[in-house]
C-alpha cells in the first residue's frame, strides 16, 4: 500500500509540474500575441488581427503530406502574415484513422489552439465523439464571434446552410443557441447546378478493358450484369501495366472496407443502415437484402473474381495497385482534382449507374454539401482572433492566396476575370506536382478557409487550374459527365444522426451498429450460406438486445410526422 501511495504522490507531483510548465508556455504565448502591428495598425485596422502564432491539429486520414514543408515561411503564409499578423501551423501524424486519434486527443485533453476533423454529415461516427466533448464544455462557443465577421456571418443565415448542418451539427437545439463547430465546404448561396462538381463516387472500371470487351459501363445495371462482366474479364486474361495478371475486383481506392456499391441492387439504407419497407422503419439486417448481399459476395469470392484482401488492404497498397492497373474494377473510387494523376496513368470509367434496391439508377448527392469541421478548444486564449483569421482565409482575397498564390508571380487575371497560373507554377505542376504545396498551399488554407465556395463566380473556373491546363482537365470533365448521369439531391438528417437523441440506448446500440460491416466480412468468408445465416441471426439478436426496436420506433415517429426529416438513403458506402 505504501508503495502504491508513493507512486500516486509521485504521479500527482509530476502532473502538477507539467500543468505549471504548460501554464507558463500558455502565458508566454498570450504575451507574444500583440494586438499592435509593427506598422502601427491596431487589431481590426486594415485587416490586422494580432501578431500571433496559431497551432492546429488535423484529425483527418493521412493528409499531413499535403501540408507545406514550411507552413510559416512560404511566400503565401508570409503574405497572409503581412495582411493579418497571423501564422498557422497544422500538426498531423498522417495516421490512417483520424477518428481514433480524435477520440484519444479529446479523452486526454491534448488539444492545440484549433482542431479539424472529418465530418461530411451528422451521421458520421465522428459526430458522437465531438458532441460528447462539446457537452462536456471542451469547446468554445463561437456564435458571439461569428456576428463580427464578413464571410462566416453567413452561417447565421438559415438559408445558407444545408438542413443537416444547420439543425444537427451547428445550431442544435440542445446547444441552446451556442455554436461549437464550423462545418466547412459549404457552397455559396448563389451556387447553381452549373457550379457543381460531381465526384462520381461509386464503382469504376478500367477503360481499356471496357473497350476490349465492347462493354458500355452505363449498361451494367444489375448484380447479374456485374457478375457476368467480371467472368468475361477473368476469361480475357488481362494484364496490368507491368504485364502481370490482374485480379478482376479489388478494394476501394483508399484501401479495404466494406462498400455497398459492390452490391448496389441490395443496398437497403445505404450509408445509414436503416430505411422504410412497407411503411415500417427497419435495419438492413432485418431484411432479405442483407443475405442477398452476402450471397453475392460469396459468389464473387468462390469464382475468384474478388481480391480476398479487398476488405482489409491498406490504402497505400490499394492506390498503388490502381495506379498500376492491377484491378479491372474498383467497388468504390471517385474523381477528384488532386487524384487526376492516377486516371492519367490508368484510365478508369465510372460504372456508378447500377440500380439501387428501389430500381433507381440516379446518383444521390447532397443538395448542398458540407464536410470537415473545425472547433476551438475552451482552453484557447483569444478565440475571436482565430475566428477572424478563418474569416480572412474564407474571403475572396484569402481564397485567392491559398488557391492561386501571389498575383503576378503565381497567377494572372485575364480580361475575362479568369485566374491563370504563370509558367513558373505550370512548370511545377507538370514536372514536380508534389512540390505545388510549397508554392500554393491549397490544403493548408482550405482547412479554415474553404467555405462560401463558388469558384466559377470568384475565379472564373469550376475547378482550380482548369483554365491553366485545359488539356489535362478535359479528362476530368469527360469523366465527370461520362454517361450523362442523372442526379437526385437530398437534404436533411440521416437516420444515424438521430442516435444521440436517444441517449438511454446510444451507448449500447452504437457499437453494435458500427460492427455491422465487420459482421458482413465474417459472413462473406463463412464456409457456406448456412453458416453466414447463423452469423446474421446472431447479429440480429445483438441488435435487439441493444435496443434497435426502440430506435426504430423513434425514427418511425419522426418519419410519420415529417418524411423529409429523416434521410434513409444517401448513396454512400458504409
Amino acid at each position: 500500500m505504501k508503495k502504491i501511495t508513493h507512486r500516486l504522490s509521485f504521479t500527482l507531483a509530476l502532473m502538477l509540474i507539467m500543468v505549471t510548465i504548460l501554464s507558463a508556455c500558455s502565458s508566454d504565448t498570450d504575451d507574444a500575441a500583440s494586438t499592435v502591428a509593427a506598422d502601427g495598425r491596431k487589431s481590426g485596422e486594415n485587416g490586422f488581427i494580432a501578431n500571433r502564432d496559431v497551432t492546429g491539429r488535423i484529425f483527418l486520414e493521412g493528409d499531413g503530406a499535403q501540408l507545406p514543408d514550411d507552413q510559416v515561411n512560404n511566400p503565401v503564409a508570409q503574405k497572409i502574415k503581412e495582411k493579418t499578423g497571423m501564422t498557422m501551423n497544422w500538426q498531423s501524424s498522417g495516421a490512417a484513422d483520424g477518428l481514433q486519434e480524435l477520440t484519444v486527443a479529446l479523452a486526454t485533453g491534448d488539444l492545440p489552439d484549433v482542431i479539424e476533423a472529418y465530418l461530411d454529415h451528422g451521421g458520421r461516427p465522428e459526430m458522437p465523439v465531438l458532441l460528447k466533448a462539446a457537452r462536456e464544455g471542451m469547446f468554445t462557443d463561437l456564435r458571439p464571434y461569428l456576428e463580427n465577421t464578413k464571410v462566416l456571418k453567413n452561417y447565421l443565415d438559415p438559408d445558407f446552410l444545408p438542413r443537416d448542418t444547420r439543425e444537427n451539427i451547428m445550431f442544435r437545439p440542445d446547444f441552446e443557441g451556442k455554436v461549437y463547430f464550423i462545418h466547412m465546404n459549404i457552397p455559396a448561396k448563389n451556387t447553381t447546378d452549373a457550379d457543381r462538381i460531381h465526384y462520381r463516387g461509386g464503382m469504376w472500371i478500367r477503360a481499356d478493358i471496357a473497350k476490349a470487351l465492347n462493354v458500355d459501363p452505363t449498361s451494367i445495371k444489375t448484380q447479374d450484369d456485374l457478375f457476368n462482366l467480371a467472368m468475361k474479364i477473368k476469361a480475357g486474361n488481362f494484364k496490368d501495366n507491368n504485364g502481370k495478371p490482374i485480379t478482376v475486383i479489388g478494394p476501394r481506392k483508399w484501401g479495404g472496407q466494406v462498400v455497398s456499391s459492390l452490391f448496389k441492387n441490395y443496398d437497403f439504407g445505404n450509408g445509414t443502415q436503416f430505411d422504410v419497407q412497407d411503411g415500417k422503419v427497419k435495419h438492413v439486417a432485418e431484411t432479405d437484402y442483407a443475405l442477398k448481399s452476402i450471397d453475392f459476395v460469396q459468389k464473387l469470392l468462390k469464382a475468384g473474381l474478388l481480391d480476398k484482401e479487398a476488405f482489409n488492404m491498406d490504402g497505400v497498397r490499394a492506390e498503388e495497385a490502381y495506379n498500376n492497373g492491377s484491378y479491372a474494377i474498383s467497388p468504390y473510387m471517385n474523381i477528384a482534382p488532386d487524384s487526376l494523376t492516377m486516371f492519367e496513368k490508368t484510365k478508369y470509367l465510372p460504372m456508378d449507374q447500377m440500380y439501387n434496391y428501389k430500381g433507381e439508377d440516379a446518383i444521390y448527392e447532397k443538395a448542398k454539401s458540407g464536410s470537415q469541421v473545425w472547433a476551438i478548444p475552451a482552453t484557447t486564449k483569444n478565440p475571436e482572433q482565430i475566428v477572424q483569421f478563418a474569416d480572412y482565409l474564407a474571403s475572396k482575397e484569402g481564397k485567392a492566396l491559398w488557391n492561386y498564390g501571389i498575383e503576378g508571380e503565381d497567377y494572372k487575371i485575364n480580361d475575362k476575370g479568369q485566374y491563370i497560373f504563370t509558367d513558373k507554377v505550370l512548370s511545377i505542376l507538370n514536372n514536380s506536382p508534389q512540390d505545388e504545396r510549397n508554392t500554393i498551399p491549397y490544403f493548408w488554407g482550405s482547412l479554415l478557409g474553404k467555405t462560401d465556395v463558388n469558384n466559377n463566380k470568384d475565379f472564373g473556373e469550376l475547378i482550380r487550374g482548369a483554365n491553366s491546363q485545359p488539356d489535362r482537365y478535359k479528362l476530368y470533365f469527360e469523366l465527370m459527365n461520362y454517361g450523362n448521369p442523372k442526379y437526385k439531391y437530398w437534404d436533411g438528417y440521416t437516420a444515424a444522426s438521430y442516435l444521440s437523441e436517444v441517449p438511454d440506448i446510444e451507448a449500447s446500440l452504437k457499437p453494435v451498429l458500427d460492427s455491422y460491416k465487420d459482421v458482413l466480412v465474417q459472413a462473406f468468408f463463412a464456409k457456406d450460406m448456412t453458416e453466414a445465416t447463423k452469423i446474421l441471426d446472431d447479429y440480429r439478436a445483438q441488435l435487439k438486445a441493444a435496443g434497435v426496436e426502440q430506435y426504430e420506433q423513434y425514427l418511425q415517429q419522426k418519419y410519420d410526422k415529417d418524411p423529409s426529416s429523416v434521410v434513409f438513403y444517401i448513396d454512400a458506402f458504409f
